[in-house]
């Protein structure tokens, strides 16, 4: 007569289990949002000479959000200054920070006295 082992199933390896389940779900998640955002980015169509080029809005004069920006080489309270592909974008003004920071765009706020191109 042969003999079976039954294996049985710690506490532990069923939390495991449930811990990367639920990570393989976040991660299927955030691609189907990076999906769904990069869909609806391709569908707001720009034309040729905007696309690419530094793209700014300015809200009064508290708020300036800049988009395709290269890097910034100088961040001080009274001036921010940034490279983009054709020229650099000089911000002046008093209490300036950056509320955010991402690759491809940045937020300025504080009290924007001037904004010029070199």
């Amino acid at each position: 007569m042969a003999k079976y082992r039954v294996r049985r199933h710690r506490k532990s390896e069923g939390k495991k289990d449930l811990y990367s389940q639920v990570k393989r779900t976040e991660k299927k998640e955030k691609k189907e949002y990076a999906a769904f955002f990069e869909r609806l980015t391709d569908s707001v169509s720009l034309t040729g000479d905007v696309a690419g080029d530094m793209i700014l809005y300015l809200a009064g004069r508290h708020c300036m959000i800049v988009r395709n920006f290269t890097s910034v080489t100088e961040y001080t309270s009274c001036r921010i200054r940034m490279k983009t592909k054709k020229y650099e974008l000089c911000v002046e003004g008093n209490y300036l920070r950056l509320a955010y920071f991402l690759p491809e765009e940045l937020r300025i706020v504080g009290e924007i006295t001037g904004v010029s191109y070199h």
